[in-house]
């Protein structure tokens, strides 16, 4: 294995370590983790939001708080390309999104939520899944990835109203739940 072998694997370790504390920043809350995955100048084009990744950081976490109960961003595929000090990478996402019960309407709009009027079904409890890919140009600073360019890529969606069960069966007994925050196991370091 030679040097430039060693630095690749290197990279790829650490570009990949980008992409995981996303998912957590995003799915915990945690808005200054966050700006831990965008360099300063950076941008982020996530259709809801096209600008700064420091304003995006501040305004998806704040935001996602505001539309969903609980979230869930699981990376796939990652394709990486490295170059010297600049890599792009094109991440598989699948995410899902417990909608908070009075947002399915502004999220899903009013053709959806006329598809359940009179039905007999929870008009609101709504489940809203992702399939979609992160197209992200990243840079290495004094020997540190980010990301400088991020761009989001809607490849299907599903929409639906909830079956969830939390107090039943073998469901009334898994426990403790996540959460966000400081408060989720996570963060107490449990084996």
């Amino acid at each position: 294995m030679t040097d430039e072998d060693i630095e690749d694997l290197i990279a790829r370790r650490d570009i990949y370590d980008v992409l995981t504390r996303y998912s957590r920043a995003l799915d915990r809350a945690d808005v200054e983790l966050m700006k831990t995955v965008y360099w300063p100048d950076g941008v982020d084009n996530h259709g809801v939001f096209n600008g700064n990744a420091a304003e995006f950081a501040e305004f998806i976490v704040r935001e996602i708080q505001n539309w969903f109960e609980v979230t869930m961003h699981g990376l796939m595929n990652v394709h990486m390309e490295v170059a010297g000090d600049f890599a792009s990478t094109e991440t598989y996402l699948f995410a899902y999104h417990k909608v908070r019960q009075d947002k399915a309407h502004e999220i899903f709009g009013s053709r959806y939520m006329a598809m359940f009027d009179g039905k007999g079904l929870d008009p609101n409890h709504h489940h809203f899944y992702f399939g979609g890919r992160y197209l992200d140009r990243f840079e290495r600073r004094n020997g540190e990835w980010r990301i400088l360019k991020r761009q989001v890529v809607m490849d299907w969606n599903d929409n639906r109203p909830s079956g969830e069960i939390l107090d039943q069966g073998m469901f009334a007994t898994l426990e403790p739940r996540g959460e966000r925050g400081q408060g989720d196991l996570v963060f107490a370091n449990v084996p």
